[in-house]
């Protein structure tokens, strides 16, 4: 799996974007975006990326979340792709909604997702395991203060990421975490 972080606008307030790519682009890898952003600056991105041959750049998109911060931009991807949308609840431009514990092809590899209500009650989190890597979305993951409470549903969770063995954590604002 090659995940490239996309570069983002620094003319409107957005999110990060990845492209996950199979390591040799074969045909039957699944290119895939996680969070197109608010418009679309990523587009012109994606089509100076090689992204295989006789393929669509971009097959499917899949939304950590329903926010316009990382969802507006995906009708500007369906526009020029006709990528399919996978998201966990429904929106603009959802084709198929996603479930708790369940696996997704992305580039040349697997997706589980995770349920990480909290930020929003549609909030997921992306793990590849073979990559050891996490695409958090707004999934707080840093407790900057002491104190607070914390509903229920988002404790358990981040007790369900910690089930995981994750080296490198690609975060929907922030830089990416670890190595």
């Amino acid at each position: 799996m090659k995940i490239i972080s996309l570069k983002k606008s620094d003319q409107v307030y957005t999110c990060n974007s990845y492209l996950i790519l199979g390591e040799w682009n074969r045909i039957e890898d699944l290119n895939t975006v996680i969070d197109p952003g608010l418009d679309d600056f990523i587009l012109d991105e994606i089509e100076r990326t090689s992204t295989g041959v006789g393929k669509t750049a971009v097959a499917q998109v899949i939304l950590t979340h329903n926010h316009f911060d990382h969802a507006a931009g995906l009708r500007f991807l369906k526009e020029r792709y006709r990528c399919r949308v996978l998201a966990f609840s429904d929106g603009p431009g959802v084709d198929q909604l996603l479930e708790d514990g369940q696996m997704l092809k992305a580039g040349d590899g697997f997706l589980e997702v995770i349920h990480t209500p909290g930020h929003s009650s549609d909030s997921i989190c992306l793990y590849a395991p073979k990559e050891k890597a996490l695409f958090s979305g707004d999934t707080q993951l840093r407790v900057r203060a002491p104190g607070g409470s914390f509903p229920l549903e988002y404790v358990a969770a981040v007790q369900k990421l910690g089930d995981r063995e994750i080296m490198r954590i690609y975060t929907g604002h922030d830089g990416a975490l670890g190595r």
